[in-house]
């Protein structure tokens, strides 16, 4: 079976190389989180590897969870809105985001490894999947709101009490947002991760004011989730990309054991580590999971404040 990913092939590697060394290796499993623990009689080079590896190699044991998800529909169902609600003017406070906490990464591999840093996509491509997640979950959160029919008002800052612009306030916090993607595998597809991308959003402190009589109708928390087909981040290599750094891996990797001094291990050790560095393309997109898990939020809002002002 070829081996498309790198951490895959990288791992393998290693595992033959400390099968035939001096290494005491334990993976141990402790209320969910696996474990490494390790003892070297010489070598602290490959010690250093196993530290970095491993815990990427591993998380594979985590992965899949949503693989077999069907993708979520881009735009939620109509809600039935309660008619003081659909008859009012309803201001809203763009979502504080300037400091939502923002998390996620791209995988690889039939095991939907993780990439580390030294494997993963660029600063720049980062930046085109990331850079606006916190502010794109608020507007669009606003959006579905404005496309089930409420006559809303957008406010970049706190109104004066006594306004008589609108009827209700809403005022809420983007607090999180994690967006993953996985990748399709080299170009003929071998070793997909699934070729798809997710997000999950997390609002916080939403409530609804009554303008006039002041009264409060507070939501609270809500997490909302999407998956779309066909990650944008893609890696740009093909078998034959695989089957040369592979071979040249192997020669890094014999070169390492045999190296005379510590030194010139850890230079050939590092020539290792990069041959195994991806190249990623990040395809231009219309719509993000990002977007689509706000306007789900969106509903969900609308379906809960129903209750609450009924």
């Amino acid at each position: 079976m070829p081996l498309t990913n790198s951490i895959d092939f990288a791992s393998v590697c290693l595992y033959k190389y400390v099968s035939t060394r001096p290494f005491t290796l334990r993976i141990l499993k402790r209320k969910g989180v696996i474990m490494i623990t390790y003892s070297l009689r010489r070598n602290l080079l490959l010690g250093g590897l196993l530290l970095l590896l491993g815990p990427y190699v591993l998380s594979g044991c985590a992965a899949n969870i949503t693989k077999s998800l069907p993708a979520t529909q881009v735009r939620p169902g109509i809600v039935d809105i309660a008619p003081n609600l659909k008859s009012s003017r309803l201001g809203i406070v763009l979502f504080a985001h300037k400091d939502a906490k923002i998390e996620g990464g791209h995988h690889e591999g039939l095991l939907q490894v993780r990439q580390p840093w030294i494997f993963g996509i660029s600063k720049a491509q980062k930046d085109m999947l990331y850079g606006n997640a916190g502010q794109l979950a608020a507007l669009s959160f606003v959006s579905e709101l404005k496309d089930q029919g409420l006559t809303v008002t957008l406010l970049e800052d706190m109104p004066s009490t006594t306004s008589r612009d609108y009827d209700l306030l809403l005022t809420g916090q983007v607090e999180r947002v994690i967006l993953n993607t996985y990748g399709r595998g080299t170009k003929e597809g071998f070793g997909s991760a699934g070729n798809y991308w997710e997000a999950t959003v997390f609002f916080s402190n939403i409530k609804l004011t009554d303008v006039r009589s002041q009264k409060g109708f507070p939501v609270g928390d809500i997490q909302s989730y999407a998956k779309l087909e066909n990650s944008p981040a893609k890696l740009d290599w093909t078998m034959l990309t695989v089957a040369v750094k592979s071979l040249q891996g192997a020669l890094y990797l014999s070169q390492m054991q045999a190296a005379s001094s510590a030194l010139a291990a850890a230079s050939k050790g590092k020539k290792y580590v990069e041959t195994f560095k991806a190249d990623y393309t990040v395809d231009e997109y219309m719509i993000s999971p990002i977007e689509v898990a706000a306007r789900h939020a969106a509903a969900q809002f609308l379906q809960r404040i129903g209750v609450t002002m009924q």
